[in-house]
């Protein structure tokens, strides 16, 4: 059999320079900075959202033609490009003798491009990889190497691994970077592979590098002998990944003092957020396994660096050994969108320049989407979402199935921290897995429904929740086989969801909490017992118990609604409209949620609500999901037409426009204050435009 090949995330780390300047310098000076509106100074580049187009250039583009490159580059609506200038392969002519000239090489192809995209008014980032060496260099520098446990070095197409511990990416790579950042007035800087590689590009694993290098410094600051093979169960293992991660932030740390001293102001782009501006993720599999995760992705980076944008690459080919070949082209488009609608950088990386891409499917929803983005720039820069609830982060299937169920009823929400968030935000706060929380978490959701916040809690109720109205003490169920929650007649009416008339229960198949509500609270819902499930005449079930399948309790001004039983993980794992509903009637009718956003559309629809921070205007985005035929089939979305949506706005709203057709649409305002709109037809996306009144 083949080697397993390796996943493609790999945590590189890249820097990123502020404004360009007109054209080459040898000590390039920022762009001033623009005013705003009030006169202030703008705020930097990089803040805004870009598109960036990485070409991930081999030795052979050397000879592409810059001109048609330059052309290619504009036509699609880049704003920044991702170019290679040096490490493995130097695409300037450097005077190092220890960095590998790029043997096509017959000018400075980084200096050409990077002169000509300024003088367009682009921006360029280099990009420079350290991992590896030529073989005739390694050959002069066998201390440089990376040794791998059976004691060889590793040569990969000529290219051999370097130790991060050597002297070349310890010293050497300074020298480097030093020349370039001297000779060439880059936009940025980018670091693929750092870090300890102990894998091939085939997936070949050769375990920790058992180098003099880090043998010694390993010594030097642990006191211990380098593990010869990596077991986690082993304590000086386990000091070895901490010794990892303590030297290569050190040598981040090194980089980034450096680069800052030799030229100030510029922003760092890291695929680690600590200690950059800018953070670089991808999204590099060969299809789309949830339809919301680029959509998660960004929020959750929002959440987590909420000052720091996101530039989140769709990478163009299916995996290393087939990096001619791309993935479907509806992938890449739902990637750019979802990067888009949250207000984050849109990303596109290749093999080679556009010029000698072979498979050029995704060529054209690229272009659709860099250029509407720069059409409308100024509705994807400074937004705030609008959050009817916050939906408290975790890496649980209760979490996604909240995230999906929030998502396909159009329940407009943004991710939250119970720690570090301002909860009062958020006129209704869900938390997953809810039974593990702890004494200050609870003491703080305490005081956000004394205040008047509505409170979901799933998977479980903690001890010590006033809010939550049950009395201490609980009776575990374990998962049963057979075993369900009743549905009761006055549970509709209070739940207040039409779907709920045709069902009488819902399956359970996960553990169950019982628990007894206070004098004030209302218990919902019943646990029914397993049951008989076969022989076929015998499939019924005989008694259903008195314990809650949810609590419903009035605490200080707000409210709390409370499930001892994971529902969110059962709509994640099975999709059951039943779950899905019971979530949503948690919200809407037991916690009386208002809803700002309401849209009658399919859920296969995927709508988020942003706002200007500046009171200009907001909108809400669309998606269409449909034309997903099987977990790898993605066609063309199939066009749903009639989009209703009803809207809560912050100010009053002069008009409605669909940035996509290009079109004004009437409003309709309603008694109630609320507005409504229709979208006659959504194609693959659509951007709906409320401006406010001035």
């Amino acid at each position: 059999m083949p080697p397993r090949l390796p996943p493609m995330r790999w945590i590189p780390v890249a820097l990123a320079a502020l404004p360009a300047c007109a054209g080459p310098a040898t000590k390039p000076a920022p762009a001033p900075a623009r005013p705003d509106a009030t006169g202030a100074p703008d705020t930097p580049w990089w803040r805004h959202p870009q598109r960036l187009l990485q070409t991930n250039l081999r030795e052979i583009d050397a000879t592409m033609d810059v001109d048609l490159y330059l052309r290619e580059v504009k036509a699609i609506g880049a704003s920044v490009v991702l170019f290679n200038v040096g490490g493995i392969v130097a695409n300037y002519p450097t005077d190092l003798p220890f960095h590998h000239r790029n043997p096509h090489l017959t000018g400075d192809l980084a200096g050409t491009v990077l002169a000509r995209l300024h003088a367009a008014g682009l921006r360029m980032i280099g990009r420079f990889d350290f991992s590896k060496v030529n073989e005739a260099i390694a050959a002069r520098h066998p201390d440089w190497l990376y040794v791998g446990e059976n004691g060889e070095t590793v040569n990969y197409n000529g290219q051999v691994h370097t130790c991060f511990n050597g002297l070349y990416q310890q010293e050497r790579l300074f020298d480097i970077l030093g020349e370039a950042l001297d000779r060439l007035p880059l936009d940025g800087i980018f670091f693929n592979m750092p870090g300890y590689q102990r894998s091939d590009y085939s997936g070949v694993y050769h375990g920790i590098c058992q180098s003099e290098a880090c043998r010694r410094r390993f010594k030097m600051e642990t006191g211990l002998d380098l593990p010869k093979r990596h077991d986690p169960k082993d304590p000086v293992c386990r000091r070895y990944d901490r010794f990892c991660a303590e030297t290569t932030d050190a040598l981040y740390a090194r980089i980034q003092a450096f680069v800052r001293a030799r030229r100030p102001g510029l922003a760092i782009l890291n695929y680690k957020a600590a200690g950059s501006d800018i953070v670089r993720a991808e999204s590099n599999r060969p299809w789309i396994q949830w339809s919301y995760e680029d959509t998660e992705k960004a929020m959750r980076h929002r959440l987590e660096h909420p000052e720091q944008p996101l530039a989140n690459a769709a990478v163009h080919f299916i995996h290393y050994p087939q990096r001619h070949a791309g993935v479907s082209s509806v992938v890449t488009a739902r990637r750019l969108q979802q990067a888009m609608l949250q207000g984050q950088w849109l990303d596109f990386y290749c093999i080679g320049p556009l010029q000698r891409l072979e498979d050029r499917l995704s060529i054209g929803v690229v272009r659709d989407a860099f250029a509407f983005h720069a059409r409308h720039e100024a509705f994807f820069r400074d937004l705030q979402p609008r959050a009817d609830v916050g939906l408290v982060h975790s890496r649980t299937d209760g979490y996604r199935g909240l995230f999906d169920a929030l998502s396909e009823h159009h329940v407009t929400f943004d991710l939250a921290s119970i720690g570090p968030s301002d909860l009062s935000a958020f006129p209704a706060l869900a938390v997953p897995d809810a039974g593990r929380l702890d004494a200050a978490s609870c003491r703080k959701l305490d005081a956000y429904v004394e205040g008047g916040g509505r409170l979901l809690l799933d998977g479980g109720i903690p001890e010590g929740l006033k809010a939550a109205g049950v009395k201490p003490g609980r009776t575990p169920h374990a998962r049963s086989p057979g075993s369900y929650v009743r549905i009761r007649p006055e549970d509709r009416r209070m739940l207040r969801q039409p779907g709920l008339a045709a069902l009488d229960l819902v399956f359970l198949d996960g553990d169950f909490a019982e628990v007894e509500p206070t004098d004030n609270a209302q218990g919902l819902l019943r646990h029914i017992p397993p049951a008989m499930f076969g022989p076929p005449e015998k499939c019924y079930y005989t008694a259903v118990s008195d314990a809650p399948g949810l609590v419903v309790n009035r605490h200080g001004k707000g409210a709390c609604a409370a499930f001892p039983w994971d529902v969110g993980g059962h709509y994640a794992r099975q999709k059951h409209a039943g779950h899905a509903l019971l979530i949503l009637g948690a919200l809407e009718g037991a916690l009386g949620l208002p809803r700002t956003m309401e849209v009658d559309a399919s859920p296969l629809v995927e709508a988020r609500h942003m706002a200007h921070a500046g009171g200009r205007f907001e909108w809400v985005g669309l998606i269409n999901l449909t034309g997903q035929k099987d977990p790898a089939g993605f066609f063309e979305p199939v066009p749903v037409r009639d989009i209703a949506i009803r809207l809560r706005p912050r100010r009053d709203v002069a008009s409605v426009r669909l940035l996509k057709a290009g079109m004004d649409i009437p409003l309709s305002r309603m008694d109630d204050g609320r507005i409504g709109c229709t979208v006659p037809k959504l194609g693959t996306y659509e951007v709906v435009v409320f401006t406010y009144k001035s």
